[in-house]
């Protein structure tokens, strides 16, 4: 196991090579791969669900010219395979597209710049355009399409990983694309996609290391739940023995709550209640689509299976309802494009989003390569008070989605990851003053994941 003979935390860098794209340039062609593992001070990269985008930076320490000599000239490829505490191994190819913050050390013996890379799936979007119409397709077909025409070329790109999971969508329609980029070609068809089944309708398309990906979050707790790795927040857990290195290794070294609540924001977003007009011209009228959050809070999927709600009856009532509706949004009817399903996506993607970002925190673990964006995890915090106990903190503790990690491996080849997490409401528990659902009643098809 690597635990015997890695420290807490250590991240092996077996392969790192930069090459040039152009290997049929007559002053490159007898030029192979140059190892850079040795020069590389410190490594960061970041994945999120709110970003379609796998990209990072490295610091670079040589005293080789290799900026002139090599040379770098903005269009390499960036190979890297790292293995973690766990030996979970990693490969992936990067672009490298920017040089920067180049200066030179102490007797201009050395220099050290920074070097920005980014999938090469990123490349072959910046540089081509969707221009084609799509007929009778669902949007999860016209994805697919879309991503094996415009964002692979195993020609080109041999090494990049091209694998992508796409979540059923419901629906088929006739889509005219007339110029965008393949992603935003992507994240345009994304944005439109119902499930009838994941009822929130709340679709991401992102990219992790593991591969891309275009799911609900729903699908994403459904997915995770089971397998979902477990931290403790202990600061009193240090690794200064063999012994303690798996409980070091599942031990967050810091925890921030970012946000709690804003209940300012809750009632600009509308996520609690809104209106869908739809203008119907054909015959002359509105169409009016209340929704209320708390009438739906049991079709989705959340992450704990007892939540508490955000407010107590009374308030919602006197500062949701009593004064009208204060969020409507306003949709046309087209009669010659059906399966638009407009009013069954816009209110419930409003409120989902926001509960699924309100509630956050902020932890620090010890890096590893078996997690990844759009994960879930649990964590354990024990109760913030003075005379200390062994019960989990009822709101803080439990299963939370992970937004976005954030890699860094350091020159000494310790390795740690930020993670931004959110949990649509708060675990419920009898000492809250707002009501408890208890999700264990959700409808057949969405209760399984909440077992165990």
């Amino acid at each position: 196991m690597a635990k015997d003979r890695f420290d807490v935390g250590f991240c092996d860098i077996k392969v790192a090579t930069l090459s040039h794209y152009d290997k049929t340039a007559k002053e490159r062609q007898s030029q192979q791969p140059i190892s850079i593992a040795n020069f590389i001070s410190d490594l960061s990269f970041t994945e999120s669900i709110n970003g379609s985008a796998l990209m990072g930076q490295m610091k670079i320490l040589e005293a080789t010219g290799l900026l002139d000599n090599f040379p770098i000239i903005g269009e390499e490829l960036f190979n890297i395979t790292y293995i973690d505490f766990f030996e979970n191994e990693i490969s992936q190819e990067f672009f490298v597209y920017n040089v920067s913050d180049v200066a030179p050390g102490e007797q201009q013996n050395y220099m050290y710049y920074t070097l920005k890379f980014v999938s090469t799936h990123h490349l072959l979007d910046m540089s081509r355009k969707v221009q084609k119409s799509y007929q009778d397709k669902t949007n999860k077909e016209m994805i697919e399409l879309i991503f094996d025409e415009y964002l692979i070329d195993e020609t080109r790109f041999p090494n990049s990983n091209n694998e992508i999971e796409i979540e059923d969508t419901d629906g088929v329609q006739t889509i005219v694309i007339p110029s965008l980029n393949p992603i935003a070609a992507i994240n345009f068809l994304t944005r439109r996609s119902y499930s009838a089944t994941n009822k929130s309708s709340n679709y991401y398309f992102y990219q992790t290391r593991e591969k891309f990906k275009m799911k609900t979050h729903e699908q994403m707790i459904k997915d995770g739940r089971e397998n979902a790795k477990e931290y403790t927040y202990d600061p009193a857990v240090h690794a200064d023995t063999v012994s303690t290195r798996d409980k070091s290794m599942t031990n967050m070294l810091s925890f921030k709550m970012t946000n709690r609540l804003n209940t300012m924001r809750e009632i600009a977003s509308g996520a609690m209640i809104s209106d869908v007009v739809e203008v119907d011209i054909l015959n002359k009228q509105f169409i009016f689509n209340p929704y209320s959050y708390k009438d739906n809070v049991q079709d989705f999927t959340h992450t704990d299976k007892t939540i508490r709600f955000p407010h107590t009856e009374k308030f919602r009532q006197d500062f949701f309802e009593a004064d009208g509706i204060p969020k409507s949004h306003m949709v046309f009817i087209d009669a010659e494009r059906p399966n638009q399903n407009y009013t069954k996506i816009i209110a419930p993607k409003i409120s989902n989003i926001y509960y699924h970002s309100e509630l956050t925190v902020e932890v620090e673990i010890y890096g590893r390569n078996d997690i990844f964006a759009g994960d879930i995890i649990k964590l354990n915090i024990f109760n913030f008070e003075e005379i200390q106990t062994t019960e989990f903190n009822g709101s803080l503790s439990g299963y939370w989605l992970i937004n976005s990690i954030s890699h860094n491996i350091s020159v000494d080849r310790v390795h740690k990851s930020t993670l931004i997490l959110s949990k649509d409401l708060a675990l419920g528990d009898s000492s809250g003053v707002s009501t408890v659902a208890d999700m264990t009643t959700e409808v057949a098809d969405t209760t399984s994941e909440f077992e165990g």
